[in-house]
């Protein structure tokens, strides 16, 4: 008998590109202890079986996930289905599986079910999250709290200048050191704010060069 398993079979993989993705102090923990984590081979004598990662709105969490999956054949599992199918079949031993936007996930049980079934069928996982995962079922809190985890911190004011820079490069949008600097020094030190930014820059760009007197009219 064929199962349905929840996975994405969408090919989301060649919209993360490696080369895309900007490698900045503010992931590098990220990025480390991810290479780290995925290079393990045996979960029995793992010292990693499961991983928090965490970060903000825009900073890169899918991007480096999706970048790591295609690496080591992890699987995405679908939130939209995984209520569908027994998490106990789900799972294969000492592959990798990824569950985005944990703390989205309104069935407490479920959610926990899906990490005992993980451990039980000796399979790495690895849950995404902007924030801490903030549960009220107990023993999910519980086990929660023995999951090591990593985070994307915000970006600094030269990361800022970095990712709008690298973000104007890819787009062959010409953009000034005097624009970056001033975009840099006034918007929300977020990812979130810097592709506001980099939207904002790229329609700009739509009726040719960016000019700083035309970026200084949205400040």
């Amino acid at each position: 008998m064929q199962l349905f398993l929840p996975f994405q079979t969408s090919t989301k993989s060649e919209l993360f590109k490696e080369e895309d993705f900007l490698p900045l102090t503010e992931n590098s923990a990220a990025i480390n202890f991810l290479k780290k984590f995925f290079e393990q081979k045996d979960f029995a004598t793992s010292q990693f079986q499961s991983l928090v990662l965490k970060g903000a709105k825009s900073s890169g969490k899918t991007h480096l996930l999706h970048i790591f999956a295609k690496k080591f054949g992890a699987e995405f599992l679908d939130q939209e289905r995984i209520n569908s199918v027994n998490p106990a079949n789900f799972f294969a031993a000492n592959k990798f599986y990824i569950l985005e936007n944990v703390a989205e996930i309104k069935d407490e049980e479920l959610v926990l079910r899906l990490i005992n079934s993980a451990v039980e069928a000796k399979a790495f996982l690895i849950l995404s999250s902007r924030n801490v995962p903030q549960f009220s079922l107990k023993d999910l809190a519980s086990r929660l709290r023995n999951i090591f985890s990593v985070e994307i911190k915000n970006p600094s004011q030269e990361s800022i200048k970095l990712l709008l820079a690298g973000n104007c490069s890819r787009k062959q949008i010409k953009l000034s050191r005097q624009a970056i600097d001033f975009l840099s020094d006034n918007i929300e030190r977020s990812f979130e704010a810097v592709l506001l930014a980099g939207k904002m820059v790229e329609d700009l760009a739509q009726n040719g060069d960016v000019k700083l007197s035309e970026i200084k009219k949205f400040f």
